[in-house]
């Protein structure tokens, strides 16, 4: 099979391309449009204010919440930070829940947590790939502040049942914290249905501008948190000026996620069974089949360490073993650990993420190449450590 002239991408759960139309509505606001949204004392700075709270009220719909409680920031990982690290022990309640498939932008808070005072304990997550409410329900207390559980899983892909789980903390009167950076815009999010408190998510994932994210922060009643970043706190509790070009770029790209949701989802389906019918019957898939992003599935290679496929085929194929964030790291994949998979079935692991750009010709090629290694006619072995054997 002939080599591609440049490697196809399926790594989306990484990154997304920015789309056109968020591309072209925000070139005029680096030069023509330019102007501070929090130097309301003149008619640039009223423009650029009056376009972010178009860009609030595009994100808004997306999410279905009030634009009064969306906070731009950085992305993610500044969200999920602030949700978390936002918080004071109060009341006696001075526990945090975390999921066990969190991303790293969560878990490396536990620290910090603990130095302000908090205990912070693991929910468990099926071998299925879910946090369930009975996990929860079985550690949570009355002590617990805030439970903290991500909307789809970033490796495996698997949708988290985040309105149960919102019940079942609002039951023991603990918050609730999503970080939906990996499903926003792939899936629907409904937070007023399903009494969401706190939500997390990046621009970069749903095809806006890389730099940019969204925390939501409920507003009624009113949910106070402690900034995170000292300064102005031109946004409630976030300080430093919104960047005027790349929220518009945002609310762009929300607003198309949101009116081709439904579009992307049958195609994306579509495309992860076409792959999956050109791979062996018996390859394994880490994770439940259903509920997942749309365009996701993480195969469990027979013999093959993943990351000996990635070099093999980096001219052909743009693949990942699992968070960018942990890329090269060597350590095995605490996402797969909590589902059960041992160190060295870890390393074998392979993400697999499409887009809206992808075709079936590409994941025909893609299915092609990959064959041979889901196939276990590969004589190469993976150790422990994840090296290829001698």
């Amino acid at each position: 099979m002939p080599a591609q002239p440049e490697p196809l991408y399926f790594d989306y759960h990484a990154t997304t391309p920015c789309a056109p139309e968020a591309v072209e509505a925000m070139l005029p606001y680096f030069h023509d449009k330019f102007g501070n949204p929090h130097a309301q004392s003149h008619k640039n700075g009223r423009a650029a204010a009056a376009a972010i709270e178009t860009a609030k009220e595009q994100v808004a719909a997306l999410l279905n919440c009030d634009t009064g409680g969306l906070i731009i920031t950085s992305g993610a990982t500044e969200a999920n930070n602030t949700a978390l690290l936002g918080l004071c022990p109060e009341g006696g309640r001075n526990e945090v829940l975390i999921g066990a498939l969190e991303h790293p932008s969560i878990l490396a808070s536990i620290r910090s947590l603990e130095r302000k005072g908090f205990t912070v304990n693991i929910i468990p997550a099926s071998k299925d790939g879910f946090i369930t409410a009975d996990a929860l329900r079985s550690i949570i207390s009355e002590k617990t502040r805030i439970v903290s559980v991500m909307a789809a899983n970033h490796e495996i892909g698997t949708i988290q049942p985040i309105k149960e789980l919102a019940a079942v903390a609002h039951e023991f009167g603990a918050l609730f914290h999503s970080d939906a950076a990996q499903c926003a815009g792939k899936v629907p999010i409904d937070i007023r249905d399903a009494e969401i408190d706190m939500l997390s998510l990046s621009a970069h994932k749903l095809y806006g501008p890389c730099g940019i994210g969204a925390l939501y922060v409920r507003a009624k009643p009113p949910l106070s948190l402690e900034p995170v970043l000292n300064g102005g706190l031109q946004q409630r509790c976030r300080s430093g000026t919104v960047p005027l070009a790349l929220s518009v770029g945002m609310g762009v790209a929300a607003e198309i996620a949101r009116t081709r949701m439904t579009q992307y989802t049958a195609k994306l389906n579509g495309l992860v069974d076409l792959l999956l019918s050109e791979l062996p019957d018996d390859i394994r898939i880490n994770g439940a089949r259903s509920p997942r992003i749309p365009g996701s599935i993480n195969l469990l290679l027979p013999s093959c360490a993943a990351e000996d496929v990635l070099l093999d085929l980096a001219d052909d194929l743009c693949l990942s073993t699992g968070s960018a964030c942990k890329s090269g790291s060597g350590k095995p994949s605490g996402v797969l650990k909590a589902i059960g998979l041992t160190d060295e079935e870890t390393f074998r692991a392979l993400r697999i993420s499409m887009g809206r750009d992808t075709t079936e010709a590409d994941v025909r090629f893609a299915a092609g190449k990959l064959a041979p290694y889901c196939a276990d006619t590969k004589t190469d072995r993976v150790d422990a450590a994840g090296r290829r054997s001698a």
